[in-house]
């Protein structure tokens, strides 16, 4: 997607907050979000008409709830019961209700989960309704990727996207004499390394390489940055091949946390949220970290950096403008409902255009979110455009350049995925214990994938 950064100065954090505050809650949805009960969940539960059970995670925009109730507000026939999860807890929660099938109508679609939950036919194909092929031809190619099952068909509508940089403290690196992080790793090394050695924090980076569904982003980033595939189109392994970069990464991963200590052994315990949270706090000084959390760092009211904090490209073996990671989660139609007419009315609003073709809901996320977002054209609304102008304090070259190189995860798209990430993220994390060897790691990772592919 192509951001077009805002002439000018740079919008003050004032101005900024009634903009990604006051105008998400008011401007994009109309008087009614004014009233004090429009945040709460409960409130999308109305009286009489047809009930829609909705399943999100947690950590949803706080713009999502007063928007669907003006969804509701327009459709009285309607009526909502949301419930979320945390993401951690998030697909097992869905899978148990789909077993036990549980009355359910929409649901967010993590892309790792959409492969193994379209094979088990729990989730419905979308090309019926009217207005898909508009939604999906406005998307980026990425997240139609996303959207799209193993058979071909769309099986939701993009809701979230972004890419992953390196985001740094502009001060602490200033302190210790550099400007930037580097473009490759060796450079990275050089600065954390001299950001240690000047006292300003004992573990300056976090590689947030926990355990957990759908994290190792600064894995994945790193490797795609230096010009790595995990697989190959056909599916096959790529990162055991000969030429790949995964054994240089993880050595130079090996090293950070055993041998130059730039990176804490607490690392393995947080994810890329909980490095988020502390870099927001003042704790992580690098990070690798999702585009949308510069608004978090930069004009969020409980900030402890603002206006310190810069994204940068990924630093990959040699270069870092070759490419990164980024995920488009979606939302899409239970199999099991019973309404499908009304759930298709309801998935329009949420992540297409609605009826009035506005885009409101999707343009006041985006506004909550940072700029997370698969379509391209809502980056033309002026507030959008300031509130990006401030994020990157007032340089978005790397912004953007990250929006036009990012790559989803590829294998994700296999059934077997999920399974397979977990087995792969239990094996790195013994080689950065240096209870094995990187090779053995990756060796059984790729075995791994190989015999599941093949089960």
């Amino acid at each position: 997607m192509t951001f077009r950064p805002t002439r000018g100065p740079t919008p003050n954090r004032r101005s900024v907050l009634m903009g990604a505050s006051a105008l998400t809650a008011a401007a994009a949805f109309g008087p009614r979000a004014f009233a004090l009960d429009t945040s709460d969940p409960a409130s999308l539960k109305r009286d009489g008409g047809t009930l829609l059970n909705m399943r999100a995670w947690e950590r949803y925009p706080s713009s999502d709830i007063p928007g669907l109730n003006v969804f509701l507000d327009a459709h009285p026939g309607l009526s909502i019961e949301w419930s979320s999860a945390p993401w951690a807890r998030y697909r097992d929660r869905m899978i148990a209700e789909f077993i036990a099938e549980t009355p359910l109508d929409v649901l967010q679609v993590p892309e790792t989960e959409l492969a193994a939950w379209t094979d088990s036919e729990w989730l419905h194909p979308l090309e019926e309704f009217d207005g898909l092929d508009e939604i999906m031809a406005a998307a980026t190619p990425a997240a139609r990727e996303a959207c799209t099952g193993l058979d071909g068909k769309v099986y939701s509508l993009p809701v979230f996207s972004d890419a992953f940089g390196l985001a740094y403290n502009t001060e602490t690196l200033n302190q210790a004499g550099f400007d930037t992080p580097g473009k490759n790793l060796d450079e990275l090394r050089e600065r954390m390394v001299a950001i240690k050695k000047a006292g300003l924090d004992d573990f300056p980076l976090s590689l947030a390489m926990k355990k957990q569904p759908g994290q190792f982003w600064s894995l994945w980033a790193t490797l795609y940055a230096s010009g790595g595939n995990m697989f190959d189109e056909n599916g096959e392994p790529a990162f055991d091949k000969p030429g790949s970069p995964m054994k240089h990464i993880l050595d130079w991963y090996v090293a950070a946390i055993n041998e130059w200590k730039i990176v804490g052994m607490e690392d393995l315990q947080r994810d890329w949220g909980t490095s988020r949270t502390q870099m927001r706090s003042g704790v992580v000084k690098a990070g690798y970290m999702a585009q949308y959390a510069l608004t978090e760092f930069n004009v969020k009211p409980d900030s402890a950096v603002t206006g310190k904090i810069k994204m940068a490209l990924v630093p990959g073996l040699d270069t870092n403008d070759v490419g990164t990671v980024g995920y488009a989660h979606g939302a899409g139609m239970a199999a099991i409902s019973a309404n499908k007419d009304d759930a298709w009315t309801l998935l329009n609003a949420y992540a297409g255009p609605g009826d009035d073709g506005k885009w409101a809901l999707t343009v006041a996320r985006a506004l909550d979110q940072g700029g997370r977002c698969p379509f391209p054209q809502v980056y033309d609304d002026p507030r959008l455009q300031e509130l990006l102008s401030a994020i990157t304090l007032g340089d978005s070259a790397d912004f953007q350049k990250l929006s036009e190189i990012v790559r989803a995860k590829r294998g994700i798209k296999t059934t077997w995925y999920p399974e397979w990430e977990q087995f792969m993220m239990g094996q790195v994390q013994d080689a950065l214990l240096k209870n094995q060897s990187v090779e053995a790691a990756i060796t059984a990772s790729a075995d791994e994938a190989r015999k599941l592919a093949g089960a």
